[in-house]
C-alpha cells in the first residue's frame, strides 16, 4: 500500500485525488490540508510515503517548505504539484529536494502511475519540463563561461597586460591571444576587453 497525503488549497483537486485513491487498491490518501503552515504537523501525524505539495499556497511559494520537509522527513518523497511549468521552477524543485514535479493538467487516471513510479524508483518529473531543462542545459549560452586558458588571459587583462605580454607569459603567439579574446567577446556578446574582466568578476571567477 502506497500512503500519500495532499497539501493543496483547491477543493476540486482534493476531491479528485480522494476519488482517485478510492479507485486504486494500492493507494491510500491518509491526509489533506489546504494550509502551508500545517504541512509539518500533517506529515508528522500521518508519516506518508509521498506528499503532493501544491507549488503555490497561502499566496507564497512552497519551495522553501519542500526543502524543510525533505530534510525533516527523509523517508517521505515530495512531489511538487503545480499549474505552472518551466525549467527554472523545475531546477528550484530539484534543489529543494523534490522527488517529483507534476503539472495539474495531468489526468487523474495518470496520477496513480506517477505515485507508483515515485514510490518504486524515487523520482518522477514531467517530460514536458525535464525536456526543457535538458534543452536549456545544452544551450551554448549556458556552457562554461571561460576555459582555463581563457580565464588566464582575462586575469592578465585585469592586470593591464597587452596581447604581447600575455603571449609571452602563456608561451603562445600574440595572434593566439587575439584569437581567444575575439572568441570570448563574440561568445558573450561584448565589445571591450574590460567587459570580459567585469563579467568574470561578476561570476566570482576573479578577485
Amino acid at each position: 500500500m502506497i500512503r500519500f497525503c495532499v497539501i493543496d488549497d483547491h477543493e476540486v483537486v482534493q476531491d479528485g485525488l480522494w476519488a482517485m485513491a478510492r479507485r486504486e487498491e494500492d493507494l491510500e490518501l491518509v491526509g489533506v490540508t489546504s494550509r502551508l503552515h500545517d504541512a509539518y504537523s500533517l506529515l508528522q501525524s500521518t508519516a506518508p510515503d509521498i506528499v503532493l505539495l501544491d507549488l503555490q499556497l497561502d499566496g507564497e511559494s512552497s519551495i522553501e517548505t519542500c526543502s524543510v520537509l525533505t530534510e525533516t522527513f527523509s523517508a517521505t518523497k515530495v512531489i511538487l504539484f503545480s499549474s505552472y511549468g518551466n525549467a527554472a521552477l523545475l531546477k528550484q524543485a530539484i534543489h529543494a529536494g523534490a522527488s517529483g514535479y507534476a503539472l495539474k493538467d495531468t489526468n487523474t487516471r495518470k496520477m496513480p502511475d506517477i505515485l507508483r513510479e515515485v514510490f518504486r524508483t524515487g523520482s518522477y518529473f514531467d517530460s514536458r519540463l525535464s525536456g526543457s531543462l535538458l534543452r536549456e542545459s545544452l544551450n551554448p549560452k549556458n556552457a562554461q563561461a571561460f576555459s582555463d586558458r581563457e580565464l588566464l588571459i582575462v586575469s592578465e587583462i585585469s592586470r593591464g597586460s597587452n596581447n604581447y605580454d600575455i603571449a609571452e607569459k602563456l608561451h603562445v603567439s600574440p595572434h593566439t591571444v587575439k584569437f581567444h579574446i575575439s572568441a570570448m567577446l563574440k561568445r558573450h556578446n561584448l565589445q571591450r576587453r574590460a567587459e570580459l574582466v567585469h563579467l568574470a568578476m561578476t561570476m566570482h571567477l576573479l578577485e
